[in-house]
């Protein structure tokens, strides 16, 4: 997932203090990312969120560290519940940042809302 989407979704689970979302996506995260997001962290994240984000960078140190699954599988999860909770503008605050080839992958997920594929054709550019 482009940078863009990734801050707009983290940025959208602070709004909505959704901090276990985040932590699951911040999870997902490589290091180079991660990195990426503490440039930008005071100023777009809530202090809460600002802390998941630095613990997950000292752990993402460890020589151990490997991001267990993609942020679109968690994405998947996340938008599927706004889409439930009513939260479609956060949804397609998410999906306007997202590059073509990510929105292309997340239309190939099975997983996904019906509202959301909806969604989706708005934002992916016909060939």
């Amino acid at each position: 997932m482009n940078q863009s989407a990734l801050l707009e979704t983290l940025i959208q689970l602070s709004n909505f203090r959704q901090y276990d979302r985040a932590e699951s996506v911040l999870a997902t995260c490589e290091m180079e990312q991660l990195r990426q997001l503490l440039i930008v962290s005071d100023r777009a994240f809530s202090a809460r969120l600002t802390y998941s984000l630095e613990k997950q960078w000292q752990r993402s140190q460890d020589a151990a560290y490997k991001g267990r699954k993609s942020p679109l599988k968690a994405l998947v999860i996340i938008l599927n519940t706004w889409c439930a909770e009513g939260r479609r503008s956060a949804v397609r605050c998410v999906l306007s940042e997202m590059q073509e080839s990510d929105l292309a992958v997340l239309m190939q997920q099975a997983s996904l809302d019906r509202e959301i594929y909806s969604m989706l054709r708005e934002y992916i550019i016909p060939q």
